[in-house]
């Protein structure tokens, strides 16, 4: 199955907030100069060019052994073997939470690569149980 995936949380947000201030930028040399100029121009079609390049290139692929993710600037895939992702967090509709080789992971993917993975996971044993209700007492 394929779908798209964005980096969730803080870094998420970060990411974005740098892609927009291109945009910001551009609006501001065009209020200053109160005139379309070429820094305008190209610090639109720079964003422009970026927001298509990482909604075009954040594509990821499962199977029911691995997760692929592609790269939005590089070449090499990462594989992530299902079996091996540990402490599944499910969180809102989209959003997962994982471990994998030491490191944590958080990922928004798209609906269906979301109930497609939470139904693998199911039927592999791997999914936890929900920490977070769980820390909170519930």
């Amino acid at each position: 199955m394929r779908g798209y995936y964005q980096t969730a949380g803080l870094a998420g947000w970060v990411m974005w907030a740098w892609i927009l201030m291109i945009a910001i930028f551009g609006s501001i040399m065009w209020l200053e100069a109160t005139v379309m100029n070429s820094v305008t121009m190209i610090s639109y079609l720079i964003f422009i060019g970026l927001t298509l390049v990482i909604r075009i290139r954040a594509k990821v692929f499962l199977t029911d052994e691995v997760i692929r993710f592609r790269p939005i600037f590089g070449l090499h895939m990462k594989k992530i073997p299902v079996a091996q992702m540990k402490y599944v967090q499910f969180v809102g509709g989209h959003t997962v939470f994982f471990s994998f080789d030491g490191e944590q992971y958080s990922y928004w993917f798209s609906g269906k690569f979301y109930r497609q993975l939470k139904k693998i996971l199911a039927t592999n044993g791997s999914e936890k149980a929900d920490y977070g209700r769980r820390a909170l007492g519930d």
